[in-house]
């Protein structure tokens, strides 16, 4: 019967979801983060081209912004990744 209460209104609009991720506090250090996203990005850049695999990348990069991490943190880790 509680259950049903807490459900009502669960649809969050998509800009209030961004600035909810936004002020989210990471659970752990970005090392560690996504490590699913992050093995299906290195096995892919590992057996293919690195241009093939810009939608892993991609991916890796957005569960770290949905993981609670800055567009500055990201951002640096994307500018400190070496190419291949």
């Amino acid at each position: 019967m509680g259950n049903s209460a807490s459900s009502v209104g669960g649809a969050v609009p998509p800009q209030q979801q961004d600035q909810r991720q936004s002020s989210k506090t990471p659970s752990c250090k970005i090392c560690c983060a996504c490590p699913q996203e992050r093995r299906t990005r290195d096995e892919c850049t590992l057996l293919r081209n690195v241009d093939e695999c810009e939608t892993e990348i991609e991916a890796f990069y957005a569960c770290l912004r949905r993981e609670g991490f800055s567009a500055e943190e990201v951002n640096a880790l994307k500018r400190n990744t070496k190419t291949m």
